[in-house]
């Protein structure tokens, strides 16, 4: 859970002449550009020059630290710059010294009062319909901490008092991120909706301050039509929802899971735009032939303006981004490997292929070696980093292994044409037998024979990364590392 930011109102003038007099925009911090944004994101966490020293619990604490490394890459200021782009625009439509403002946020409190049912196709009054973003990616690639860390750089709750010597006492909420996977109804996404809005506000009667808007035993239109009102009244700027695969591949199970056309009705068409973060896997449902095209319409439709301003992708990690080597040296501290092969491009090929280029893998896997590797050196053993690496993917990775196998196919890890790196899953490292269980590292096992094929050999049908006039089989290059222990 994110930390609220709350701000006095400091306005600013507007090189746009559109936006002078709005105090909403005014309020906002003025953009940064990309290479400020990526210093403001960026957070490295270098382990202490006495790091050999320390024990193995206090060295596991600081190994736990290196999980809040963050490396932005250029999916982050394209996120950035459609947010900022967004809620200012969103505002220029939401000006509340504006009489139409004034009339949409009664308009929206007398449906609140009437309790009738909630329209998904258009309020009452006409509203301009705010646009959306559609952020996609693997799971674990980091989508959701990309998205709340572009937004961490505005304030979250601006608060203002005085406006050009007038007295202007308005609650501004610039952003609201809640999580749509625990909203399996209707009912528990408003609930959601309202829990947020008390931890953002620090109302301390949160109970109180919801029956303002909803009663416990609302149903499901009264308590849109309160969510409604609540987005205007606080004046929300944007909401990002994530974890949104559910709602866009609907399933039988969870029949009164909200709907698209109720997501859109629900924000963008009050003037509030949305961030929408899901999975690859779930835009399989917008993916129709065109012989569907005539009989879904409607959906397509839906799915056009949900990702009307942007659909950005975050790609898992490749070898040969000066991206990925950042991220690399933040785990991978070369004042802690000095003269030792990890920084060989064969180690960082592995360790890519086995994490299928997968943040949330790179993390676990790169923590589990860095503490076995700590434990070992601390022994006195001469380690073989590459033969550990696969040694700690073993024990630490079992329950990932299913999933990442699956990423590896049609997974790209390289860009260029480099034949070295290439080359790197072919030749051959001799190495220690003995074999390390990443809890006990510094416990030496004796190597089992085995009677089956190991689990990490790979399926003559695994597809095969073209690069250039060079092949990659990522599950090859794994299986390389198998063949050496066997012989």
């Amino acid at each position: 859970m994110m930390n609220v930011t709350r701000v006095k109102a400091n306005y600013q003038q507007q090189k746009l002449p559109k936006y002078s007099g709005n105090p909403l925009v005014e309020a906002l911090p003025s953009e940064l550009t990309e290479s400020e944004l990526i210093e403001l994101m960026r957070v490295l966490k270098p382990l202490p020059s006495f790091f050999d020293e320390l024990s193995a619990i206090d060295a596991a604490e600081c190994i736990k630290d290196l999980k809040l490394v963050y490396i932005p890459t250029v999916s982050s200021y394209q996120i950035y710059e459609n947010v900022f782009t967004e809620i200012r625009k969103s505002y220029l439509n939401r000006n509340p010294l504006a009489a139409d403002q004034r009339r949409l946020v009664n308009a929206a409190s007398e449906r609140l009062k009437a309790r009738g049912k909630f329209n998904i196709e258009q309020p009452a009054e006409y509203v301009a319909t705010a646009p959306s973003i559609l952020v996609s990616g693997k799971a674990g690639i980091g989508k959701t901490v990309s998205i709340r860390r572009v937004l961490s750089t505005f304030p979250q709750v601006i608060e203002h008092t005085e406006y050009k010597s007038q007295v202007f006492n308005v609650k501004q909420i610039v952003w609201m991120s809640f999580d749509m996977q625990a909203s399996r109804s209707r009912k528990a996404l408003a609930h959601n909706f309202f829990n947020e809005l008390v931890r953002v506000l620090d109302i301390e009667d949160g109970p109180k301050f919801k029956k303002t808007f909803i009663k416990e035993k609302d149903s499901v239109d009264q308590l849109f039509h309160a969510m409604q009102t609540a987005s205007l009244v606080y004046n929300i700027g944007l909401i990002h929802i994530d974890e949104a695969q559910f709602v866009l591949n609907p399933s039988t199970n969870f029949k009164d899971a909200p709907t698209l056309p109720e997501i859109e009705a629900l924000f963008n068409k009050m003037g509030v735009p949305i961030v929408i973060s899901t999975t690859d896997d779930a835009l399989s449902t917008f993916k129709i032939n065109e012989s569907e095209t005539l009989t879904k319409a409607t959906k397509l439709q839906t799915v056009r303006r949900l990702s009307s301003v942007a659909h950005i992708k975050v790609n898992q990690w490749r070898v040969d981004s000066p991206h990925f080597n950042e991220l690399f040296s933040a785990y991978y501290q070369p004042s802690l490997f000095k003269g030792t092969d990890v920084y060989s491009d064969e180690f960082k090929l592995q360790l890519l292929v086995l994490c299928a280029g997968v943040t949330d893998a790179i993390s676990a896997l790169s923590s589990a070696f860095i503490r076995n590797y700590h434990a070992l050196t601390k022994q006195g053993v001469n380690v073989n980093c590459l033969k550990l690496l696969k040694q700690v993917y073993e024990a630490r990775m079992e329950t990932w292994h299913a999933p990442l196998s699956n990423l590896r196919k049609g997974y790209r890890v390289l860009l260029s044409q480099d034949k070295s790196i290439k080359k790197a899953g072919a030749s051959s490292t001799t190495g220690v037998d003995e074999f390390y269980d990443e809890a006990e590292a510094y416990t030496r096992k004796p190597q089992r024979k085995r009677t089956s094929a190991h689990h990490l050999k790979p399926a003559s049908t695994v597809e095969r990364i073209d690069e250039g006039d060079e092949v990659i089989d990522a599950d090859s290059i794994v299986a390389s590392y198998e063949k050496r222990d066997e012989s």
